[in-house]
């Protein structure tokens, strides 16, 4: 399946950061792109199997962004199968086994995790996108308005991250969802270079030409500031575990998935900020 010109592509998830650079990317390449989620024409439920029907019909290959919260992954992939899919394409987090592990959840308590080995027993073609974190967090996301506010405050002293652009993810499942020669494959995908958060505010500074910080803060202190502000009792057990896997450097290190798939480099960081600056995604 090398051409999906005149077959449908779906994807699941079609308002957030990737879905929507997805859908665009399919459609500018002249793919017919049906973009699904609760709110939208066709609508899709992940807890209303009612719903799933309409979504797959005609569709040839579909790119699954999982929720936040455990959804019934083996079900769809059957009723996906089923309903004649031949390709399916779902996005995790870096290496999500180890995030699972360290919060000693079961198989099925993480979406991402459970679409994952879903696919694998799937009986269709299939891959998995593992991401590192974004660099529109930073722009369009839980980061925005603290830097809009000209602090950054996270627990992650001298932690690094090889930051991805989003562009990048989107690009990669393109390929992945239209081309041959991916089936069987996890990619981990990251950006170019490992830097600290701190050199990630400073870049978005320079760039904004504004007066931006980064404050390295106490786990424990931040855990508080959490429970303070209201924030759901598991919202506040999953970020306190991802920064613990993060501050431990098991996702630090930089992926070639990007490079695997496209034959080029990854957009780097200060590249991506001089972009989203001109855009002007800190313009209070």
């Amino acid at each position: 399946m090398s051409e999906n010109h005149g077959k449908t592509i779906l994807v699941i998830g079609a308002t957030g950061k990737v879905g929507r650079r997805l859908t665009e990317q399919l459609r500018a390449a002249g793919h017919d792109v049906r973009g699904v989620s609760r709110r939208t024409a066709i609508p899709f439920d992940w807890h209303d199997a009612s719903t799933w029907g309409a979504a797959l019909e005609g569709v040839s290959a579909a790119y699954i962004i999982p929720p936040d919260e455990p959804i019934p992954a083996r079900e769809f992939v059957t009723a996906a199968a089923n309903a004649g899919v031949q390709r399916l394409v779902s996005q995790s987090g870096r290496r999500i086994h180890v995030l699972v592990e360290a919060a000693g959840a079961g198989p099925d308590d993480v979406a991402m995790y459970a679409m994952q080995e879903a696919l694998k027993h799937s009986g269709v073609e299939w891959t998995v996108l593992q991401a590192n974190n974004f660099n529109q967090n930073f722009s369009e996301g839980d980061n925005l308005p603290a830097l809009l506010a000209g602090e950054l405050a996270l627990p992650l002293r001298g932690t690094t991250e090889p930051f991805i652009d989003v562009e990048d993810i989107a690009a990669v499942a393109v390929a992945v969802l239209t081309e041959d020669g991916h089936s069987g494959q996890i990619y981990e995908l990251s950006g170019p270079e490992s830097i600290s958060f701190e050199d990630a505010v400073q870049i978005i500074a320079k760039a904004a030409g504004k007066e931006i910080t980064f404050r390295a803060e106490d786990p424990e202190d931040y855990v508080e500031a959490l429970k303070a502000a209201g924030v759901p009792e598991p919202l506040i057990e999953f970020l306190d575990v991802m920064y613990g896997v993060m501050r431990e450097g098991k996702i630090a290190d930089v992926a070639d998935g990007v490079q695997a798939v496209l034959g080029r480099e990854p957009v780097a960081f200060a590249d991506w900020a001089a972009r989203a600056a001109k855009e002007g995604s800190w313009v209070s």
